[in-house]
């Protein structure tokens, strides 16, 4: 049964609840919006929850240097009305965003199509300032990009699932936003050819923002955000080298944009998978010859990036598909991680797999912030 909840208004609250259960040696579960709280195992049913979402607002926006400080609270969706008055932005777009807090898109380092230019929290991430398992207040990296001190404690924390310590506020690097979207739509007769296709779109000169496969139906889709003659510019020539290469390309943008994008993400992440939505990380030029593999349909994929979300069957052969799969991905330099499962499956498939030798480090790193593993116990990279 769980254990009480708890909802800090301030980094003062926060580091009280912390420091009490680090005395006593009670596990907590941090959690912001509850978007990604089916993402893994851990401690998410059995220790109490330690809410930022009532935490107050903060956003302190310095406009002439692209950066702004956000508290672990607010949800993406409203940091980026605030900085959009500005025609600024934080260049994340991860699933439900109008739901997702800034603290955990970084104990994540999630992010969405977007990341294809921009990149994940870990690489738009300068600064932190967050509390330690034992209540104590600490600082990494600083409100400016050249100010570097401390920025790979703040990075370390992207990713790092709420299990070193508990994010109060950050500061990220910014981006203008573009006047304009386009995006192309190119359909193809299967995934593979999609992927395929990926790979000459992304080494082509154009420079899109997002760039993702969808299956099914089997199409890629590249995002072009920049003034309109740009954006028109780099979209038509996108579109042509697709028709040239078979498939079908059509050029949307408006309301039509939208539904596409809306579509795509409801789609890959809605709530009606019955067996393993997977990542698979892999060098680009592998994805094609991975998409020819049986037992696994593909939901969506970062062609240019080498990352595939692949949606399995909650059948009795689930468990070998993946450490095969794993297999194959080992001596490719790549990984698998099971990102969602049913109820079947999460108590009979190993989420993480090997981590290529980094697990005694992680657990080196975990025993120094956390010595008495009240964060997110088992909830960690690699189970810490």
């Amino acid at each position: 049964m769980r254990a009480t909840a708890h909802a800090p208004h301030d980094v003062a609250g926060l580091a009280a609840v912390l420091a009490e259960a680090n005395q006593t040696g009670t596990p907590l579960y941090p959690r912001g919006g509850g978007t990604k709280s089916g993402w893994w195992a851990g401690a998410a049913e059995r220790a109490a929850i330690l809410s930022t979402a009532s935490m107050a607002p903060l956003i302190d926006h310095c406009a002439g240097d692209l950066t702004a400080t956000v508290g672990a609270g607010m949800t993406l969706a409203a940091v980026n009305a605030v900085l959009a008055r500005a025609g600024q932005w934080l260049p994340l777009d991860p699933p439900a965003a109008e739901r997702a807090t800034i603290g955990g898109i970084i104990a994540t380092n999630d992010s969405g199509p977007r990341r294809h230019k921009h990149g994940a929290p870990r690489d738009l991430i300068i600064g932190v300032e967050m509390v330690r398992a034992d209540g104590v207040v600490a600082r990494a990296g600083g409100k400016v990009v050249k100010n570097v001190a401390g920025y790979d404690l703040a990075r370390m924390l992207c990713g790092s699932r709420g299990s070193l310590a508990v994010v109060a506020s950050a500061t990220f690097k910014l981006v203008p936003l573009a006047p304009v979207s386009r995006t192309v739509v190119a359909t193809t007769r299967n995934a593979r050819a999609c992927a395929e296709l990926a790979l000459e779109a992304a080494a082509s000169p154009a420079a899109p923002s997002a760039l993702e496969i969808e299956s099914p139906p089997n199409r890629l889709l590249i995002r072009f955000e920049s003034t309109a003659y740009a954006a028109d510019m780099q979209a038509e020539a996108t579109a042509a080298l697709c028709l040239a290469r078979g498939a079908e390309a059509v050029v949307v943008e408006g309301d039509e944009e939208r539904s596409v994008w809306t579509s795509y993400e409801r789609a890959v992440w809605g709530d009606s998978v019955g067996g393993m939505l997977v990542k698979a990380s892999v060098l680009p030029t592998e994805i094609p010859e991975l998409l020819d593999r049986p037992g696994a349909s593909l939901a969506a994929g970062r062609g240019a990036l080498g990352i595939l979300y692949l949606r399995v069957d909650a059948g009795a052969g689930a468990r070998e598909w993946l450490d095969d799969l794993r297999s194959r991905l080992r001596r490719r330099g790549g990984s698998a991680v099971v990102v969602k499962a049913s109820p079947v499956l999460q108590d009979h498939v190993d989420v993480w797999g090997e981590l290529s030798g980094s697990l005694p480090l992680m657990r080196a790193v975990k025993a120094r912030f956390d010595p008495r593993n009240i964060l997110n116990p088992g909830g960690g990279p690699g189970g810490l």
